[in-house]
Formats: C-alpha cells, sequence, structure tokens
C-alpha cells in the first residue's frame, strides 16, 4: 500500500501547538505524548510528519464554542487540529488519542491499555466534530469516600488527575470536583485541566460550610448576615480567574432546609422570600467581579416545592436545576416517608434555561447504590433524559458520578446521551460489551441484561428498585431495634419501606422481598463466576472488576438479609441455637463480600474499597457479630458452655461430668467451626 495517500503517525511524528500559552493545553500535550510514547515503541523509517493544534479564537471558520476540525497539507506532512477556545483544543487532542492511537475513554478506569504499532496510516479526510446536544456538561464528584483516600503511584492528586482526564474524555467540560471540600486543591486541578467549576448545592458560589468557619456562631442569615456574605465574597475572589457557574442559593448546614434550624420561617411566604432575597444579594455579588456570569440555581428537595408554588424569584438568566429521585426518575427525591414525587420538570410557560441534576450513584441511607451501579436501566435513563431534553432542559446535566469505577456503564452511557441527546440502549449494550469484553459478547451481554432482572423491586413505582444499601441499612436498622427494644418496638428507620407496622411485620417484610431473588442472585453469580475462571486474561479480569464483584455484592446481600429474617424468626420461638447459626450464615455472606473487595486482580487497585464508610460492608459484619453474641447470651448464657456440652462434647463425658467445664468456653468462631462440623 503507497504511504504517499496517508498522512503516517509513528514515534517520530512531532506534536506541536500555536495559541496563548495555557496550563490545561500543556497538560493534555503531555497527556497525547504519553500516549503515543505507549503505542509506538519503535521508530520508523518514514517521512517526518507533525500534529500541530492550533488556537485562534479570532478564525471561526464557521466553528462553533468547543468544536474543532481536522485538516491536513497537501503534501501530508501536517495533520492540523483547528479550534477556537481551549476545551475545542482539549477535545481534538483527546479525539487524536482515541481516534487515532486507540487508547480508550476509560483507559485508566476500566483498565485497558492500547496495542503497540509502528506507525499508523490516517486517511487524510476533512473532520469537523458534533455539537453535543447539552451545553454544560460533567460530573459532580460526590459521596467520593473511597478515591478520596486511596492513591495511585503514591499520589491522591494522580487519582483526581484520572478523574478529570475520563470526564474530558468523555466530552464533559465541568466538574462539581468533591463534596464539602476544605482543601480546594481539586478543584485546582480541574480548573487547570480546562473544566468549568460548579458547586454542590449546599455550598453556594463554592463557599466553605458556615459552620466550619464559624462553629460558635449561629448558622441563620438573620443573625449573621455579614459573616455570610464574607464567606460568599472570599469564595468569589477565590474563583474570579476560573471558569464557573455559579450556584446560587441558601440551603441549611448539613445539607437540609435551613428552617430546620430557624423556626421563626415557619411558613412558606417567609422561606422563599428569604431565599430570593439571598439568591438576589449573590447573584449582584458576583457581578460586581465579573461581567454576565452563568449562575445556576438547584431546585432540589424543599426549593421545588417553594419554586412551583410561585414563591422563588430568580434573578434573569439563571439555569434552573431539576433533581432526579435518586433512581434515575424525574420526580422529587423521597425524604424519609414522605414521597410526593412532584415532577421535577418545567411546565410549559416555563422560560428557561433549564438543566438537570442526574444520579447513577446515590446515598440515602436506605436502598441506593454506592458501590454497584444504578439498579435501573439504560433504557429507563434513555427515557427520562431524553424526556428531559424535549422539555428543553439542554443547558446543564451534572451526574453524581460517585467513586468513578463502580459506575463506569451507566457513566458511559450518559455521557453518549449528553452529546447526541438520545441513545438506542440496546444497541449500546452490544457496542459496550464489544469494546471491553470482545471475547464473551454473548455472555456479558447476557449477564449484563439478568443483573437488571435480578435486581429487587422495593416499591409501587418503576424507579424503586433495590441497590446495595438495601440489605446492609436494613440489617443495621433492624438489628439495633431488635435488640434495644427486644423486639418489641419497631424501627421506625424502615418505615419508608414498611409503613408504620410492628417489628415482626416489618422483617416479614423484608424476608418477602428478599426470598425469592436469592437463587435468581446465586445462579446470576455461578454464571459470572464461570465466565472469569481463573481471571487469568485482561477480559476475565475486566469481568471480575466491573460485573463479578457487584453480583457478588448484592448476593450476599440477598442472603445475608434472608438469613437475618429467618434468625429473628427462630428468636421469637426461643430456637436460641437454630438463630445463632442462621446469623451466622448471614455473616459468612458478608464476609465474601468484604473478601472479594480486598483482594484487587491489579495491584494498582489495592486499598481502593478501603474506605467503604457509606454503604460500610464490614459494619454490617460487625452489627452481625453483636446479634450473634446476644443471642448466645439467652441460648446458654451465663456459663456459656451449654451448647459445647450438648453438641460438641463425647455423650459418655457429658453425661457424667462433675464440674461445669474443664477448658475455657469456645468463642464464637470456635464454636461455629464445631457445630457445623457436626452437622
Amino acid at each position: 500500500m503507497n504511504n504517499e495517500k496517508y498522512f503516517i503517525f509513528n514515534k517520530e511524528t512531532c506534536l506541536d501547538y500555536q495559541g496563548p500559552e495555557l496550563k490545561s493545553v500543556n497538560h493534555f500535550l503531555k497527556v497525547l505524548a504519553r500516549d503515543k510514547d505507549k503505542v509506538f515503541q519503535e521508530n520508523c523509517s518514514q517521512r517526518k510528519t507533525t500534529i500541530l493544534f492550533v488556537l485562534d479564537e479570532k478564525n471561526h471558520d464557521n466553528l462553533k464554542a468547543e468544536q474543532y476540525s481536522i485538516q491536513f497539507s497537501d503534501d501530508l506532512s501536517e495533520m492540523r487540529v483547528v479550534s477556537i477556545d481551549e476545551l475545542g483544543i482539549i477535545y481534538g487532542m483527546l479525539y487524536v488519542s482515541e481516534k487515532f492511537l486507540g487508547v480508550d475513554k476509560f483507559w485508566f478506569w476500566n483498565d485497558c491499555e492500547p496495542s503497540t504499532k509502528t506507525m499508523i496510516k490516517i486517511t487524510p479526510d476533512h473532520f469537523l466534530s458534533d455539537v453535543a446536544k447539552v451545553r454544560f456538561r460533567g460530573w459532580f464528584i460526590n459521596d467520593e469516600v473511597l478515591i478520596s483516600k486511596w492513591e495511585y503511584k503514591n499520589s491522591n492528586t494522580n487519582v483526581w488527575e484520572m478523574v478529570f482526564e475520563a470526564l474530558l474524555r468523555c466530552n464533559g467540560n465541568m466538574v462539581i470536583p468533591g463534596t464539602d471540600i476544605e482543601n480546594p486543591v481539586y478543584k485546582n486541578i480541574a480548573s487547570e485541566m480546562g473544566l468549568w467549576i460548579t458547586h454542590h448545592h449546599a455550598e453556594p458560589l463554592g463557599a466553605q460550610m458556615f459552620n466550619r468557619v464559624y462553629p460558635n456562631e449561629n448558622a441563620s442569615y438573620v443573625e449573621n448576615e455579614p459573616l455570610f456574605k464574607k464567606l460568599w465574597n472570599d469564595a468569589i475572589i477565590e474563583q474570579q480567574n476560573d471558569k464557573v457557574i455559579w450556584n446560587i442559593g441558601f440551603r441549611g448546614q448539613g445539607d437540609r432546609p435551613f428552617w430546620i434550624d430557624d423556626p421563626t420561617f415557619d411558613t412558606d411566604e417567609k422561606r422563599g422570600a428569604l431565599i430570593s432575597k439571598i439568591m438576589r444579594d449573590q447573584y449582584e455579588m458576583i457581578a460586581e467581579y465579573e461581567r454576565d456570569p452563568v449562575c445556576c440555581v438547584n431546585l432540589y428537595g424543599e426549593i421545588t416545592d417553594l419554586y412551583k408554588k410561585g414563591l422563588l424569584e430568580l434573578p434573569q438568566g439563571v439555569i434552573k436545576i431539576w433533581a432526579d429521585s435518586g433512581y434515575g426518575k424525574m420526580v422529587t427525591r423521597r425524604q424519609g416517608s414522605h414521597n410526593p414525587r412532584i415532577p421535577s420538570i418545567p411546565e410549559k410557560h416555563d422560560k428557561g434555561p433549564h438543566g438537570i441534576y442526574y444520579h447513577v450513584t446515590f446515598y440515602d441511607l436506605q436502598a441506593s447504590n454506592h458501590l454497584a451501579m444504578l439498579p435501573n436501566t439504560p433504557a429507563f435513563v434513555n427515557d427520562e433524559l431524553s424526556q428531559a431534553f424535549d422539555n428543553d432542559m439542554c443547558e446543564f446535566l451534572i451526574v453524581n458520578c460517585g467513586n468513578i469505577r463502580p459506575h463506569l456503564y451507566f457513566l458511559d452511557f450518559v455521557s453518549q446521551l449528553w452529546k447526541k441527546g438520545k441513545m438506542n440502549s440496546a444497541k449500546f449494550l452490544n457496542e459496550y460489551v464489544s469494546q471491553y469484553y470482545p471475547s464473551y459478547i454473548g455472555e456479558m451481554s447476557k449477564y449484563l441484561n439478568a443483573y437488571f432482572d435480578a435486581v429487587i423491586q422495593y416499591g409501587n413505582f418503576d424507579d424503586e428498585r433495590a441497590g446495595e444499601q438495601f440489605y446492609h441499612f436494613a440489617i443495621r436498622n433492624l438489628a439495633k431495634q431488635w435488640i434495644v427494644s427486644q423486639g418489641y418496638e419497631s424501627a421506625k428507620n424502615v418505615y419508608w419501606a414498611t409503613g408504620e407496622t410492628d417489628l415482626k411485620e416489618q422483617f416479614d417484610w423484608f424476608k418477602n422481598k428478599v426470598e425469592g431473588k436469592r437463587s435468581i442472585w446465586e445462579s446470576l453469580l455461578e454464571n459470572v463466576k464461570a465466565l472469569v475462571a481463573e481471571a487469568s486474561s485482561i477480559e476475565q479480569k475486566r469481568i471480575h472488576d466491573q460485573l463479578l464483584i457487584q453480583v457478588q455484592i448484592h448476593k450476599n446481600g440477598c442472603k445475608a438479609l434472608y438469613s437475618f429474617t429467618k434468625a429473628f424468626e427462630k428468636f421469637q420461638t426461643n430456637e436460641y441455637l437454630d438463630a445463632y447459626l442462621l446469623v451466622n450464615d448471614a455473616m459468612q455472606e458478608i464476609k465474601q463480600t468484604m473478601d472479594i473487595m480486598e483482594k484487587p486482580t491489579y495491584d494498582k487497585w489495592q486499598g481502593y474499597y478501603d474506605n467503604d464508610c457509606l454503604t460500610n460492608v464490614s459494619l454490617t459484619f460487625y452489627t452481625l457479630e453483636t446479634v450473634r453474641r446476644y443471642i448466645r447470651m439467652f441460648g446458654e448464657g451465663p456459663t456459656f458452655y451449654n451448647w459445647e456440652k450438648k453438641y460438641l462434647t463425647d455423650t459418655r463425658e457429658s453425661s457424667v461430668m462433675l464440674l461445669t467445664n474443664k477448658t475455657n468456653q469456645l468463642m464464637d468462631d470456635e464454636l461455629i467451626n464445631g457445630l457445623l462440623e457436626r452437622k
């Protein structure tokens, strides 16, 4: 084949940049050089070529914001990538990395290194990038307890660079860089990588929390307006050189309605009037430093209700952000047992701009997903977001992405939606498994669909499907009430699921939810295990890390909760040994989850789950261990020798023994092992 017809990309190809000096562009020029060195291991005796990236703000050349074009010189010695802005150049660099070098958008998070080559022949076709469906689109790095403590190459900073690189590779341009951050290092990294910065709805303007800075003051705007304004002004000054979408609004400390701590605001009218005043004040403060600032307000929780009642006045042009339920449905989220399900979508007469706050992971201390992927299907997500886009909610889409790695499937899917507006979910599944599991396309398509079929439907609405926290929070809440009330008072923390009923009926409710799903999760787990085998290939390791571990978490949680509810039944009828053994069964299920989380397939991921303090699998094990000891107290306390004597001691010896016992009483694990061996 004649190389003169192609642009030759090889180890000798020069990467060059022409335009204003920008930290972000320099960073991604180094990223592209890194990727080039990964792919081209050897020199190639071909003609010298150059890839030139040109940022020319004056040369619009029919380019829109964030667009880039690719053209080639007549002699095919130069590929020219042109854009009119910073993000356009970055996207162009990442396009070259992915399209030509074969570097996957999730190369770091999904362990996908590109294959090595001597050279790449590129057909010299003119290319113009698409304009994304959503103007501002990105991730909210929220509840990021795993990646906040984990290190890559002995540095947590490297982890955050990988987060933001993946976001930009997904064509994102905006980020909330963490939750309740005292140290702005993550924000600085994101900004220096070219991203727009926006803010958590509980941290207006990106300011520090009032109670953290003024712990001895009352967090009341009426009492301490100057202190609040100082925090906001400091935040504006600190970010004035960044690209910022300023989040305005007001919630109380701890991300809850401010009137919980300030009961003088006892009507919706008073509440709406104060929030409206605060938003006007905030907007005016920003406008002192920035002409035509981009601002947004989260219509989240109680704010949605006030807005729909016409009690909020927003400054002109502010983006109104509507939130999903936490489970992917565009309705207001459940607050405890209060579940009004008000449509989280603007009325037809409500002029924009409008945007969306969407969850692919959530943390609500009830039934959400944190360690495992969203329990609702891609088809469901496609319907919800495409309908929102049809309602002109296209200005802004922030996606709660948690700790990234457990949620790659949906982060990829939503990134396709924010680019295109609508997707064929079945086609996406086929493309996804073809990309990451080419040797197991049929099996992985089948098992991913089976995953969603196995999920528990805990409520009456289509989005009310259980993530892994359903098992863990149920066990811990029910265990506390079992012990503290001795089984007589119901657990108020699970009223959201069971309704206001007694403790026995609550246990029965959870038992009925999980009973029919145990065998389904077990079967799926065995099928995926067979696919993984010894995890000797890259694809098998990926299946282990991206599907097996999540199926294991669900299977263990489901079986543990079932055994736990059966243990309560036995305890109620004074069958203490049976109850003791059933709680131990639950413990062993949870232990399996702990084990798989502690044994990564790659050394790189060692310690990734160490700070699991939200689902907190080890705390569930600790809780069950406490219940096991509690049951033993009833069954053979205070001597703690009766079961050993009855079941483990030789009959002749136990029948004539004069002393209570001849050796120290067995600890629980020793006793359990002996009892199980005698079964």
